[in-house]
């Protein structure tokens, strides 16, 4: 299919609400397409600034060499890179996701039918194998256990700033074993994540305790278990707290595989519009 006829195949399905069944139907897809998830690194990012986050790891990742695709809520919000998903890939993915739909229909009629929003997580995914990326960042923004964009297992989770039922949802969400990074938050609620990931014996790095990123002579230097690890300028739309996540979550993903140097993370933010000291 072209792309204007996924479109329209996406148009078709209808726009409802994730329901309990929305994680089996895109499973089932995808393991009818010889799961494409596999063929790279998922990162799924949790909370409200879960964007933010995704933009400096997928820089620095960008720097590292490892080409990275991005995931939101629409099409429309694909990007491999920093570049929005071509026509030309949107029919080729459309048309093999399209497949996996139809035939979900015959095989497993008792999950229901696929609704737009797992339409457009099969798309991607099987997008994202196709154009050999090999990091995918899931980005969660209101934490919905239902949302189809749990059904790849992921191989690291980053959530962040949350307090109170948001944070309980997102640790509910990091399976056993998974690597997560925790963004900063007040103590109350750091306390009460670390007293979970403690229990439950989660590899994490937590924002406050492992990482921060504090202002130093004009500059950002980033610290990890307290100790200088680089320095880098300031992005004037990014919070300190969102450069240190996404770090933290680009070197979680270095430790999971990817080859990770200073100057890549260096370079990673000056991409993003850091503004030099004096400039």
């Amino acid at each position: 299919m072209e792309a204007p006829l996924v479109r329209a195949y996406l148009e078709a399905l209808p726009d409802v609400a994730p329901d309990e069944r929305s994680i089996q139907r895109v499973r089932t897809c995808l393991a009818s397409l010889q799961t494409p998830d596999v063929r790279y690194l998922v990162a799924t990012l949790l909370g409200p600034r879960s964007a933010a986050v995704a933009r400096v790891a997928g820089a620095i990742l960008h720097a590292a060499g490892a080409p990275t695709a991005t995931l939101g809520r629409s099409l429309g919000d694909l990007r491999l890179g920093d570049v929005p998903i071509d026509e030309g890939l949107i029919g080729k993915a459309g048309t093999i996701s399209a497949s996996a739909g139809y035939q979900l229909a015959y095989s497993a009629p008792e999950l229901g039918e696929l609704s737009r929003r797992e339409g457009v997580v099969i798309l991607a995914l099987t997008a994202f194998a196709e154009a050999s990326q090999r990091v995918a960042l899931l980005l969660d923004p209101p934490v919905d256990p239902s949302d189809p964009v749990h059904a790849p297992r992921p191989d690291l989770v980053v959530i962040g700033p949350l307090d109170g039922p948001g944070l309980d949802r997102a640790l509910d969400l990091v399976p056993k074993g998974c690597p997560l990074v925790i963004a900063p938050m007040p103590e109350a609620a750091r306390e009460s994540a670390e007293e979970r990931i403690t229990k439950a014996g989660m590899p994490a790095l937590v924002g406050g305790r492992d990482y921060a990123v504090v202002g130093r002579d004009g500059q950002l230097e980033v610290l990890v278990r307290g100790e200088p690890y680089v320095r880098v300028d300031a992005v004037p739309d990014l919070s300190l707290d969102e450069i240190a996540t996404g770090i933290a979550a680009a070197l979680a993903l270095g430790a999971l595989g990817i080859r990770m140097r200073e100057d890549w993370v260096v370079a990673g933010i000056a991409a993003l519009g850091a503004v030099p000291v004096g400039s």
